[in-house]
């Protein structure tokens, strides 16, 4: 997290600062009225990704609405939070197969709790709690998806078709996930060392490593959605495989076409 020096205590339109926590990017620098510049551009990013992720949908069903609307909601919670760095907005963003109704009661309560809490805390105890909620989330995503893939597994490998299957998903999912917790973590330990400003510094600029975190952690967000949504088309006897969208963004067909599969 920002130390306390002038550096970073610098005055914006959205003085004071009221959230429970300030990232390592040196506020108010790049312009007057946005507190954290590149952890706000970088949120936009978030938005668009939930964006794209529903326009590639081959399917528009209900649950995938929700599923990649949810990222551009969090999108722009983070974009509010950070570029305000208020306490309000902080609060903005904040047997496998078919489950029975007790998955989304669960769900449901766990989230209502969660949010209750970290409303009427501040601090570092808010702060922990809405990360261990995150990192709860995630891994329980992580554990019920390889699950379902190596269920999965022999309906794939019976189809005798070349394509890019979960198996892909699943790899780049979980690299891209490491790779944004080990950034996120040298940003909110090791600020002093990293933020190009200050004695201790050993950079002469600040890599900006949330921002980067927010750009890795839900890319591995939409290869986890993207999964979970091969998955259910799986489980309904559909074929489907990963291309790449305009050659980059991964994305789900349900057809034969001419399109580039990834390697």
């Amino acid at each position: 997290m920002a130390p306390t020096t002038a550096s970073f205590d610098q005055i914006g339109y959205w003085s004071p600062n009221t959230a429970s926590v300030d990232w390592c990017e040196n506020n108010y620098v790049v312009s007057y009225y946005i507190a954290e510049f590149w952890n706000t551009i970088s949120s936009l990013f978030i938005v668009a990704l939930g964006e794209l992720g529903l326009y590639l949908c081959p399917t528009k069903e209900k649950r995938f609405k929700v599923a990649f609307r949810t990222i551009s909601v969090v999108g722009i919670g983070s974009t509010l939070f950070h570029g305000t760095l208020r306490h309000k907005m902080q609060l903005l963003e904040t047997k496998y197969g078919p489950q029975g109704r007790w998955f989304p009661i669960s769900l449901a309560t766990w989230l209502a709790l969660t949010t209750v809490f970290v409303s009427i805390t501040g601090g570092k105890m808010q702060f922990y709690t809405f990360q261990a909620s995150f990192g709860i989330l995630q891994l329980v995503i992580i554990f019920l998806t390889t699950t379902l893939h190596q269920r999965q597994k022999s309906i794939i490998a019976s189809w005798n078709t070349p394509s890019t299957t979960s198996a892909w998903l699943i790899k780049r999912a979980l690299g891209v996930y490491t790779f944004a917790v080990t950034i996120w973590l040298i940003d909110l330990h090791l600020c002093e060392f990293v933020n190009g400003v200050g004695p201790q510094s050993v950079l002469k600029w600040n890599p900006q490593f949330h921002a980067w975190w927010h750009v890795f952690s839900i890319s591995g967000v939409y290869f986890t959605t993207l999964l979970v949504t091969f998955q259910h088309y799986v489980e309904k006897g559909l074929k489907p495989s990963v291309y790449l969208w305009k050659g980059f963004a991964p994305a789900l067909t349900l057809k034969s076409t001419n399109l580039k599969k990834v390697d």
